[in-house]
């Protein structure tokens, strides 16, 4: 029989323990050896390609807009207006994917945020100096009205038994199209980002890890249609495979 430690006080007290330390002592490595990760078991034992043992923290930028037609008008769906967001092509994957990523030691969040969102989707790194210092500017101004929308583990691939990804995801708005919509996107090959682009919410994306789910929540707190609730199911097709949405 299973005995899941999740919300025992020893768990608790272990992941809040291991959760202080940057580097762990062969003590604490044990200690998340021998509770496994506490949103389930993979089956992979060891760190992986994950930098530490136990929660890896990590940021999300999520940079959204309202869906415009020809018109400039805001698109519509079931009363509704539909969102798109700021999405880039992973190179390892070829899925698309909210900007972000790891936490650097005694860095904070809202800088991780900054970061990892020039570098995958503005091309910070392949910049010139002045360029840098520009796209800089541009973040600080634009990036001060954020609502984070999740935070807590996230399904990734990279995740094994003893070492897993914990995000907070925050949710920068651009209601007028005039702010984040004039922003200069372009892949960061440095950054492996295949490919940058705005792109319209919709079930029919492959998103990477629990992406879909995160921008589920999007929806919900802006108070925008949400193609995502609907279900989809694989079937056979006389030539292809083909997803389907199933009420």
């Amino acid at each position: 029989n299973t005995v899941y430690l999740r919300q025992t006080p020893f768990v608790q007290y272990a992941a809040s323990i291991a959760r202080s330390y940057s580097v762990y002592t062969d003590t604490f490595v044990s200690v998340v050896e021998r509770i496994g990760q506490l949103n389930g078991r993979t089956g992979i034992k060891g760190r992986g390609s994950l930098y530490r043992w136990g929660p890896n923290h990590a940021a999300d930028t999520i940079v959204t807009r309202w869906k415009r037609d020809s018109d400039n008008k805001i698109v519509v769906m079931e009363g509704k207006p539909i969102i798109e967001f700021v999405a880039i092509l992973r190179s390892d994957s070829n899925e698309w994917a909210i900007p972000g990523g790891r936490v650097k030691p005694n860095e904070r969040v809202f800088d991780a945020i900054k970061r990892e969102f020039s570098e995958e989707a503005l091309a910070k790194l392949s910049c010139s100096s002045t360029e840098q210092q520009s796209i800089s500017l541009m973040l600080t101004e634009h990036f001060n009205l954020g609502i984070t929308v999740y935070k807590g583990y996230v399904d990734d691939p990279r995740n094994t038994d003893n070492a897993w990804i914990e995000t907070i995801a925050v949710n920068y708005h651009d209601s007028t199209g005039s702010s984040f919509s004039q922003f200069p996107l372009k892949a960061g090959e440095l950054a492996d980002s295949a490919g940058v682009q705005w792109i319209a919410i919709d079930h029919n994306i492959d998103l990477y890890a629990n992406h879909e789910w995160i921008l589920e929540k999007v929806c919900f707190h802006r108070d925008a249609f949400n193609p995502i609730k609907e279900k989809k199911v694989k079937r056979k097709d006389t030539s292809n495979d083909l997803w389907v949405t199933v009420g």
